[in-house]
């Protein structure tokens, strides 16, 4: 080093470091991949100084001028290797040594107005030197140098590693020798799904020629010294005839450069075309490069060009009738030059190379073709108003000038350019993983297929390549955009493009979707790696597209097998982008969002309000009976009610805070009522193996139930919007497992079925472990906190002195414990309590709502080891109503008893409703203890335990309180189901116990029949294991003695349900009830409740349970068997959580109604909150679209013949029918015009009430009446109303308004029958006399729901 220096003579001591650092980088990096082994490192850093003297004597940079010692020393440059470069640097930046400010200044301001919002690249003083090579030299541990074969790019080594280059304008003489790069730019690799070997630090942009360190190294030049024969396309092209045998020949060839393809890489082998055209005619020669050391000469070759190339050969390619002339490794190319190329005939040359023709063969001048475009220099550019030309059945093709806009999706191969028109290369393969294609860089496409109008999510014009095409890059990018690597391979866009022959539009949609699915579901639920995964089979993406292409049609077009030879040398192109075809998308499936704002505006804007009244009362409602009509109604919507059809994806989930089964993605929920299929409808869904599980649905109904709160005076206003005051919508799907499509599994160590029975062996051998492994739920857990507010009014009434049943249970002990304040629930760890207001803030901020779980933040936070767990499996009877309840009342801080005291009436003062429920369950068997949680499986606890064999085996009744998060399992708990109880991070057997209640013994409440009572704990989890009588036909009680006695047992605790025909009974004693039946009406009614225990309805609001509006449901439940026989159910909304899939058709369970007989001897049931209901099945197509009621009336025809006295007797009771019967007389008859408001006498147009003035200036007509008729057998009281009236009176519709009319005035008219000789009529005309003679016979459909007298 010293001696080097010593060479420059008298330096500063700011020269003499720089040198030093100089000679020192060339020592450590440089040196050892020096090809002579001779040069010694003073030499080398001594032509590296003279090499930096020559670029620096002509620059512009000060950095660069000539000091006062004469030397030209960048001095606030300096050498970095490679390994540093790509460690160091993680932002995008550029080195001008050639440049000054004021360049690089005016260089970075440069910019297109679509770019703007990009900045540009950093400037750094940095200097490169390396050896550019086209292959990599791989050094080993015992130092033995290892050559990799060229692939078609470019490298820049040194001692510490290698980069890869890109380089407009490539010169051959600079492969493998030292370089120093004066300007270049390196991109770092973002974070990307795919990185290519050898690129994971990034690549380097050079955007001038470099400096050879060697120059006097370089020997020859492109063009020969000597004089070279060579044929031109007109002649050499009759060589590729099949006349011809010339395999082993070589030759030079001569023309002008028409075409050159991109470099491809089929099955391991890297190769290009390019094509020497005639300079008269339009023949072309192809060319194929496949030798690895000439594929640089793709960097190399420009269009238009004339060239020559030596030592080519003539061979067929592989598969196919194409022969091409090939380049040997022998090969050269040189500028073709008059002077120095000699042109060769075709006869001269086969007189030299004596080669053999066939006599056959004659020489016979090609055929103009009539796609002569191939065949031309593709240099007739595009401009962007020739480019929008119109073009029918075939894409024009064009070539192309512009500026990269955008990167539209790197991983799809679609770009945009000059912020106008959109390019795509996912049909054309893209070796150098797209190095270069970045915001700002300008590119040429040669040969591209112009599409328009192909996707609505894409740009409107389109320029795609196809093989025969090719994309360069013509000058780099000077923004500080990143950069990620496109490839075919691992690539499931272009993994589904090739394997379903996609044509452009069908691309396209397939691009949209799956960018719809990542945005979705990545990264909270899933990784974007797991979800883009490449498998067209077994993926998540490939699994999707499978059930696409199965359930909904999917009408692909058969095209024949794309030919990569054809599509780059065949004379008539044929390719799938050659011609337009139509968008057809089979399906669409956007996010929950979206679907939910879609289907609420379809719901109010197909939406006529005289449709949800009955044509015949809808003209004699009052505005309280409209009103209550129109304040809910609901409606169906099927997947092809959509254009195109809808698809469903989600997460399915059990939301924690309002406990309904729902859909989740990242930017909304959607709820869902789930049905078993058909051989399984003895208990509801069930099954907990679906939570975390992303799942599609392609058959389903979506409910939208609307609620509409108005003040319509009468149905005259009806179009009047004003009345409107208040509209919601609830939506949410519905659909059977049966179609629950899984296309991801949760992600646990294992992925168990659901364990339906009867087929478990009595014992499980490891083959056989996982036909039969059991489903462990692993419900999100959600980071939301329950949002819980006051339910004490600030002024309302007192506590009554004696609790109510429900507060003596709580004084007890067994519905939950004190919460010290509202984040410091005894079920929540510290944790979470303190965190519950960061959380919800931050999912606030992110559009997610507080009360939607974060999977994959919990997910995250697992920990990758087994974990243990004790279970207990457990048979549930009964499960309570999904309510606000309290909570906190009943325990202290420390969980002690209080048996009532004052201080626990002084905390129910201040206390909160929420969420919770409860069941009753019968424990099977004893706790188990598992090692790890993702390997339960099977019945181990039936198999070991001894207990369940003898003869006096007994079981514990445990009652079971979901409070907090454990609400999300209310829906998955049905009456009859054996579940698995899992405690999760727990190896303690005893910890079912420890969250039982501590303060009364065991043994007391088993003397008073009171079971034990156990708290649910928010980590604790559910395994729906089958339903009972699945699993006592199971052989598992084969060989043991005393299992079915012990099934039969527990089969008896469990409530059997009855018949509505029981339930009407007289003698039927029971006073709650259960009973399978279908929704024959619904009917929205304003119930009469005890002020002092109604819960606010601003609670209800705050968690999201509730309906809007104060209202009750009236049900109208018909028997399965015979829907004539119907009784009411009435629903108290005040506390309960709203239950969704309760519609008019739907098949429901009702579980411990309430019944009870009204003072007219009519039965009917409440609602209470011991009850539950569940859906069965969802309403028929016939029925779904009703507003709110199902007609049971068959066609009259189709009514058999009753007699009145076998209906009064009952002998015919709760049938349908007809009675041809004859009016005897009409006891009374009112006729009457009320007022809409307040039911008030409504005359001469205005309210005559007299209490309080009536404003109202709208009334109604009523019409009643009451007949007496026989059929011979006996007689019957009949009731008839409004238009039944007109019916009996046998008016038109002319006659009948005019009768409305006359009675106006008066505002009443009475008539009571008195006898024969009585005086009927007081205040009407003599005229409603004569037509009550007219009235003779009555026939019409009469239905009896109980006796008549």
């Amino acid at each position: 080093m010293e001696e080097f220096v010593a060479g420059f003579g008298q330096l500063s001591s700011v020269d003499v470091q720089w040198l030093q650092n100089l000679y020192k980088f060339a020592e450590e990096n440089l040196l050892s991949v020096a090809g002579d082994s001779e040069i010694t490192c003073k030499e080398l850093s001594r032509c590296l100084f003279q090499c930096l003297c020559r670029i620096c004597h002509n620059c512009s940079n000060p950095c660069c001028h000539q000091g006062k010692d004469g030397l030209f020393l960048p001095l606030s440059y300096r050498f970095i290797s490679l390994s540093e470069l790509q460690s160091q640097q993680k932002t995008p930046c550029c080195s001008q040594l050639t440049w000054s400010t004021s360049r690089f200044k005016q260089w970075t301001l440069h910019k297109e107005s679509f770019l703007v919002h990009h900045q540009p690249l950093s400037r750094t003083n940095l200097l490169l030197c390396g050896v550019l090579t086209d292959k990599i030299s791989l050094t080993t541990s015992t130092s033995e140098c290892a050559e990799k074969q060229s692939d078609g790019n470019l490298y820049l080594q040194d001692k510490s590693g290698f980069i890869s280059c890109e380089i407009i304008k490539l010169d051959l003489q600079w492969l493998g020798h030292f370089i120093l790069f004066p300007s270049w730019s390196y991109i770092p690799l973002s974070g990307a799904v795919w990185r290519p070997n050898g690129t994971e630090a990034g690549y380097l942009e050079i955007t001038e020629a470099p400096f050879l360190v060697f120059p006097k190294l370089l020997v020859g030049s492109l063009l020969g010294p000597s004089t070279i024969n060579a044929l031109l396309p007109d002649s050499a092209i009759h060589l590729l005839d099949k006349g011809f045998h010339c395999h082993k020949v070589k030759l030079n060839v001569a023309g002008e450069l028409s075409r050159l393809s991109s470099v491809l890489n089929i099955r391991g082998k890297t190769f290009f075309f390019f094509f020497l055209g005639s300079f008269a005619t339009d023949t072309c020669l192809p060319i194929v490069v496949q030798v690895p050391a000439k594929l640089m000469w793709h960097c190399c070759l420009e269009v238009s060009k004339q060239y020559v190339i030596t030592k080519v050969f003539i061979s067929s390619l592989q598969g196919t009738n194409y022969k091409v002339f090939v380049v040997s490794s022998f090969s050269d190319f040189y500028f073709y030059n008059e002077g120095f190329v000699k042109e060769q005939t075709l006869a001269e040359f086969m007189q030299v190379s004596d080669m053999k023709v066939s006599s056959k063969c004659e020489l016979i001048a090609p055929a103009s073709n009539e796609e002569s475009f191939w065949n031309r220099s593709s240099m007739d550019w595009s401009t962007q108003n020739t480019i929008e030309e119109v073009f029918d059945r075939e894409s024009k093709i064009c070539s192309y000038r512009g500026v990269i806009s955008k990167v539209l999706n790197i991983t799809a191969g679609l770009y945009e350019l000059d912020g106008k028109f959109g390019l795509c290369v996912a049909y054309q393969q893209v070796v150098n993983c797209g190095r270069g294609l970045r915001p700002g860089a300008q590119v040429e496409v040669h040969d591209a297929h112009l599409h328009m109008k192909a996707s609505d999510h894409f740009p409107r014009i389109l320029l795609c390549c196809c093989l025969r095409g090719m994309l360069v890059v013509t000058k780099f990018s000077m923004l500080s955009a990143e950069y990620q690597p496109f490839s075919p391979r691992c690539n499931i866009y272009i993994s589904l493009l090739f394997k379903y022959n996609l044509d452009l539009p069908s691309y396209l949609w397939v691009v949209h979707i799956v960018e719809t699915l990542v945005q979705r579901f990545c990264p909270r639920f899933l990784s974007q790696r797991r979800m883009l995964m490449c498998s067209s089979d077994t993926g998540i993406i490939g699994t999707f597209f499978s059930y696409i292409l199965k359930y909904t049609r999917w009408n692909l077009v058969a095209k024949p097998t794309r030919e990569i030879y054809q599509e780059i040398l065949a004379e008539s192109h044929h390719c799938p982008l050659k011609e337009v075809s139509h968008p057809n998308f089979p399906c669409q499936s956007p996010s929950l969002s979206e679907l939910l704002s879609v289907a609420e505006e379809r719901a109010w804007k197909s939406l006529d309000l005289s449709s949800l009244l009955p044509e015949t009362e809808i003209k004699h409602l009052i505005a309280q009976q409209l009103n209550s009509k129109l304040a809910w109604s609901f409606g169906v919507l099927k997947p092809k009610d959509f254009q195109p059809q809808m698809i469903l994806n989600g997460v399915f989930q059990a939301n924690s805070r309002t406990g309904c089964l729902q859909l989740q993605d990242s930017f909304g929920v959607l709820d869902c009522v789930v049905q078993n299929s058909d051989e399984v409808k003895q208990i509801a869904f069930s099954d907990t193996s679906y939570l975390g599980c992303l799942v599609q649905l392609q058959k389903y109904q979506l409910v939208l139930e609307r609620f509409i709160r108005s003040e319509f005076p009468s149905s005259k206003h009806l179009d009047d919007p004003r009345f409107v005051k208040e509209k919601h919508t609830r939506i949410y799907v519905q659909f059977c497992v049966g179609d629950l499509q899984v296309l991801k599994r949760r992600a646990t160590s294992t992925s168990p079925a659901p364990l339906f029975i009867p087929a478990l062996p009595t014992t499980l051998p490891s083959s056989a472990s996982s036909a039969v492994r059991s489903s462990c739920s692993q419900a999100c857990k959600s980071d939301e906190v329950n949002s819980i507010t006051s339910n004490q009014r600030q002024a309302g009434p007192s506590l009554p002195k004696m609790p109510r049943l429900e507060e003596v249970v709580l004084q007890e002990g067994h519905v939950g414990e004190s919460r010290r304040t509202v984040g410091s629930h005894p079920l929540w760890t510290d944790r979470e309590a303190a965190g519950s207001q960061s959380e919800k803030q931050q999912l606030k901020g992110a559009g997610i709502s507080t009360g939607h779980s974060t999977a994959c933040r919990g997910k995250r936070k697992e920990k990758t080891h087994s974990v243990g767990c004790v279970t207990q499996l457990i048979l549930v009877t009964h499960k309570d109503a999904l309510m606000l309840r309290n909570c906190q009342y009943g325990r202290n801080e420390g969980c002690e008893h209080t048996n009532g005291s004052g201080e626990a009436f002084a905390k129910r003062a201040k206390t909160r409703l929420a969420l919770a429920f409860q069941a009753s369950a019968f424990k099977i068997a004893s706790p188990r203890q598992w090692e790890d949680e993702g390997k339960i499986e099977g019945l181990p606890e039936l198999e070991a335990n001894p207990s369940l064999c003898s003869e006096h085996n007994n079981y514990t009744q445990v009652q079971l309180d979901f409070m907090g998060k454990a609400v999300q399992w209310y829906h998955l708990i049905n009456q009859g189901g054996v579940y698995r109880l899992i405690g999760s991070k727990q190896l303690d057997t005893s910890v079912f116990e420890r969250h039982s209640s501590p303060s009364v013994p065991q043994k007391t409440l088993q003397s008073l029949n009171y079971p034990l009572c156990l708290v649910v704990q928010p980590d604790w989890k559910l395994q729906y294991i089958s339903t009972l009588s699945s699993l006592r036909q199971s052989q598992l009680l084969e060989n043991r003695i005393n299992l079915p006695a012990y099934f039969e047992k527990l089969t008896s605790e469990i409530p059997h349900p009855s018949s509505i025909q029981e339930v009407l009974s007289g003698s039927f004693s029971a006073s709650l009830v259960s009973f399978t039946g279908i929704i024959l009406e619904r009917m929205c009614y304003e119930p009469i409740r005890r002020t002092n225990f109604a819960a606010p309805l601003t609670d209800k609001n705050t968690q999201g349970i509730s309906v809007p509006g104060d209202w009750g449901l009236k049900l109208t439940v018909g028997d399965i068997q015979n829907p004539a026989i119907a009784l009411n159910v009435y629903v108290d909304l005040v506390q309960l959580s709203y239950t969704l899939g309760v519609l008019p058709g739907a098949v429901v369970m009702f579980y411990d109604l309430e019944r009870t007989i009204s003072r007219h001897k009519n039965v009917y049931c409440k609602y209470v909150p011991s009850s539950s209901v569940s859906v069965l099945a969802f309403p028929s197509l016939e029925t779904e679209r009703s507003p709110s009621n199902l007609s049971t009336n068959p066609a009259i025809s189709e009514l058999s013949l009753l007699c009145l006295g076998n209906l009064i007797s009952g002998q015919e009771n709760h049938l349908q029918g007809i009675v041809c019967c004859h009016v005897v007389n009409v006891r009374w008859l009112k006729l009457q015009w009320v007022c809409s408001c307040c039911d008030s006498i409504f005359q001469q147009g205005r309210c005559t009430r007299s209490s309080g003035p009536c404003l109202s200036a709208v009334g109604v007509f009523r019409a009643n009446a009451n007949i007496i008729v026989e059929d011979g057998t006996a007689e019957a009281q009949v009731y008839c109303k409004d238009t039944q009236v007109a019916d009996l009176l046998a008016l038109s519709s002319t006659e009948w308004e005019g009768l409305q009319q006359h009675v106006s005035p008066r505002g009443k008219v009475y008539f009571q029958y008195q006898g024969r000789t009585g005086h009927e009529l007081v205040c009407a005309e003599f005229w409603i006399l004569d037509m009550l003679e007219n009235i003779i016979q009555l026939c019409g459909q009469v239905f009896f729901s109980e006796k008549k007298s």
